[in-house]
C-alpha cells in the first residue's frame, strides 16, 4: 500500500531532493562580488574552478531512487535496502558539499554555507525513518506469518 508512514517520509525525501537543485548551498564572498553555488548545471561552476557534477549526480540518484522505493511496497526487503542506500547517498552528498569548500585553491575570500547545504541532513533523517518503518512492517508481516 502506498498510503503508509514510510511513503510519506520517502515523499519528503523526494521533495527535499527536488528543492535541493534550486537552493544555493554555498556562498563565495570576495572583495568585489558574491557568488551563490547551486546544483543546477552552469549555475556558478566558474567560481569554484571545479565542477559540482558529483553532488548533482547523487541528488539525481536520490530523486530516482526515492520514486522507485515508494512504488516497491510489495517487496519490503528490497525497499528497506533502497531506503538505506538513500541515506548513504545523502551522507555522501553532505560530504561533497563540505569538500567543495576546500577544492577552490585559486579563490581568495570567504566561503559561507547556505541552508541548501543542510537539506541533505534532513533528507537523510527522513530516509532513515522510512527505512525504520519499512523494517517494522516487515517484522509485523513475518510475525503474522508465524501465527498462521
Amino acid at each position: 500500500m502506498i498510503q503508509r508512514k514510510q511513503s510519506i517520509f520517502l515523499l519528503m525525501v523526494f521533495i527535499l531532493a527536488i528543492i535541493q537543485f534550486f537552493l544555493p548551498f554555498q556562498t563565495f564572498i570576495s572583495a568585489e562580488k558574491t557568488w551563490f553555488v547551486c546544483l543546477l548545471p552552469g549555475c556558478s561552476s566558474d567560481v569554484i574552478g571545479t565542477t559540482i557534477y558529483i553532488p548533482m549526480i547523487f541528488n539525481l540518484l536520490i530523486v530516482i531512487l526515492t520514486v522507485v522505493t515508494i512504488f516497491l511496497y510489495k517487496n519490503r526487503v528490497f525497499q528497506y535496502k533502497l531506503a538505506n542506500l538513500s541515506v548513504l547517498f545523502n551522507l555522501f552528498m553532505i560530504g561533497f558539499f563540505f569538500l567543495l569548500s576546500f577544492a577552490n585553491d585559486g579563490f581568495v575570500g570567504s566561503v559561507n554555507y547556505q541552508f541548501g547545504a543542510f537539506l541533505p541532513t534532513f533528507s537523510a533523517i527522513f530516509a532513515f525513518f522510512a527505512a525504520h518503518f519499512i523494517k517494522k512492517d516487515e517484522l509485523l508481516v513475518r510475525s503474522a506469518d508465524r501465527i498462521r
